[in-house]
């Protein structure tokens, strides 16, 4: 946020809260500063998810490569020309020693010194999947399968609500928010969101509050501190508190005074707190979502939060022409915002009590299509904080032959990790009790395994 930016919000904040006598967040008797004084302030018990969605199904097998002699040769010989070159790997060292020797794509080299620091670890082959699957199960048919599978409308909904086979009401983000929401002041900032609405949020009773990279949404052609439209937005403001006598009128300008309330409240605690000073990597959309994220979470003593959510969005992901032009820019883009959010989250004191994952609609296929890659299914993903058991690949490495057991037609990886348990994992670390765990994500009693063990 701009100088300009906090001016603004400051000024806003002052003439709404002192001009129609409107207090902070839900409780009518908080006060900017008894929020301050409050024990939510104290840094105790504070944790937050933020999920960072690759659009368009993102290449992990590119960003993970197994690099010995044999394995490695199978995985050139499938992907050819698409395939990362030795000299642009880096060696990983897994604590565990469970797994042969790995590369980590040079590209996102950024996130190489957190996985050093054991603050990153990555989740091998993890995808949608309803039961566990085998190569011969899913050519049989013999076990429910995700309903249209390589579909990114489709993988994109069931990959952020995770209800079965296909489409239900309620994203995993969206359960844990409303079972977070009622230990809040501001319960409207359990669950945020930087790219607008999303199915991993959404739910019957429980919707986002969005904001822009920039800072906060505004109400369009009424901004108080502009000379021109000051009239327009007084007439405004004075029309919303009228007495209404139809029901939808009512409605309306209940949302009206509540958006108007919240944009003042937001803006004046935004204001008061220090800028984030760590350097934003320039042009960069999605370090330009994550620098918002950190502000909010800056503020979350003011705001008496205990627990959010956050959504944000990186596009592009969707390779299937140009990929080796593509994917170098694409993991650098991502690396450097990745790094500078968990360098701000040092700078604020905030690292042990964010936990920042990635999720895709699917991986790609490993045959090349000429110039790029497929639609896949299983997929690379990564998780970073201080909470992280980092410096270790979780999962198993697949196969990277399209004819062995992990492949089926066009390259396709079938998973060996469920998207339900990467996901019962960072819940169970949010503090999700088992019952609402399980309620929230129903296919995860179909795995053996429902705590992956990446979270301490």
């Amino acid at each position: 946020m701009n100088r300009n930016e906090r001016r603004r919000f400051l000024k806003l904040g002052a003439k709404t809260l002192t001009g129609a006598g409107l207090a902070l967040g839900a409780n009518p008797m908080l006060t900017l500063a008894q929020a301050a004084e409050s024990n939510f302030a104290d840094g105790a018990d504070y944790r937050a998810l933020v999920c960072v969605f690759l659009d368009g199904g993102s290449d992990g097998f590119s960003l993970l490569v197994p690099t010995g002699t044999a394995e490695y040769n199978e995985y050139a010989r499938s992907r050819q020309e698409l395939s990362v070159g030795h000299s642009n790997l880096i060696d990983l060292t897994t604590a565990s020693g469970n797994h042969g020797p790995i590369g980590f794509n040079q590209h996102a080299a950024p996130l190489y010194s957190l996985y050093q620091e054991q603050r990153m670890a990555l989740i091998a082959n993890v995808g949608n999947l309803i039961v566990p699957t085998t190569r011969g199960e899913y050519e049989d048919k013999s076990v429910p399968l995700p309903a249209q599978l390589f579909s990114h409308s489709d993988q994109k909904i069931q990959w952020q609500q995770l209800q079965g086979r296909g489409r239900g009401e309620l994203g995993w983000g969206a359960a844990a928010a409303e079972h977070f929401a009622t230990d809040q002041e501001r319960d409207y900032l359990t669950s945020v969101t930087l790219d607008g609405s999303n199915y991993w949020q959404s739910g019957t009773d429980q919707r986002p509050f969005s904001l822009k990279e920039t800072g906060l949404l505004q109400l369009a052609g009424l901004d108080l501190n502009n000379d021109w439209e000051q009239p327009r937005a007084e007439a405004f403001r004075r029309m919303m508190n009228l007495p209404q006598d139809h029901y939808f009128s009512s409605a309306y300008a209940d949302i009206q005074n509540r958006a108007i309330r919240i944009t003042a409240e937001l803006g004046a605690v935004l204001h008061l707190n220090d800028p984030i000073i760590t350097e934003q990597p320039q042009e960069n959309s999605l370090a330009a979502q994550l620098g918002m994220v950190a502000q909010l979470i800056a503020a979350r003593g003011q705001l008496g939060m205990r627990r959010q959510i956050f959504y944000v969005r990186m596009k592009g992901f969707d390779v299937h022409d140009h990929q080796n032009k593509k994917q170098p820019w694409l993991f650098q883009e991502l690396a450097n915002a990745l790094s500078y959010f968990q360098n701000t989250l040092d700078e604020i004191g905030e690292a042990d009590n964010v936990t920042t994952f990635t999720a895709s609609d699917f991986g790609r296929s490993l045959t090349g299509n000429g110039d790029g890659t497929d639609h896949g299914w299983g997929n690379h993903l990564l998780v970073m904080g201080g909470a992280v058991n980092g410096g270790e690949v979780y999962g198993k490495m697949p196969r990277m032959s399209t004819d062995g057991p992990d492949a089926i037609q066009n390259g396709r990886v079938v998973p060996t990790l469920s998207s339900a348990q990467y996901a019962g994992t960072l819940l169970r670390w949010m503090g999700l009790p088992e019952d609402q765990l399980h309620s929230t994500l129903p296919t995860l009693k179909n795995f053996q395994t429902t705590d992956l063990g990446f979270l301490a």
